[in-house]
């Protein structure tokens, strides 16, 4: 029994061995103001992708075993970190295109404007009283 113990034991060792890769760290560039924004959407899209391709591999972990309370409770608060996750970067989308949007609808409002300036200033014209008691009389108004 002990023989069939340690040979178990060794050979499952010996499979993690061969397996097992240590990953170095690559020397990290120091984050930018300039950069954040890529960062930020470049690590939220790989989190976001990770955490739905983790629900999906739990899933089938869930559905094919006797799965334990533990088990369910880890998929349940994975699935609500993963959807936390999608509805977050949703919220940045949207607020981006509403950005984008509000300022198209400002230059719009101020070419709109300009033109009604334009029109007024066309249609207007500034008269004397002289010129409107010539208008109005048809003849030559004399100031006493």
């Amino acid at each position: 029994m002990n023989d069939e113990l340690d040979e178990a034991v060794n050979d499952i060792l010996s499979q993690l061995k061969s397996t097992t890769v240590i990953k170095t760290l690559a020397s990290v560039e120091p984050l930018t103001k300039e950069k954040l924004e890529e960062f930020l959407i470049k690590n939220s899209g790989k989190l976001v992708t990770d955490s739905i391709s983790l629900v999906d591999d739990m899933r089938e972990f869930v559905g094919t075993t006797e799965a334990d309370p533990e088990s369910i409770s880890a998929l349940a608060e994975l699935i609500k970190a993963a959807t936390s996750a999608v509805d977050t970067l949703n919220k940045i989308y949207i607020s981006d295109e509403k950005n984008k949007n509000q300022v198209k609808i400002k230059n719009m409002d101020i070419d709109s404007k300009e033109k009604l300036n334009l029109m007024d200033n066309q249609t207007r014209v500034l008269l004397s009283r002289e010129d409107i008691m010539k208008a109005i009389v048809g003849k030559d108004v004399i100031d006493i």
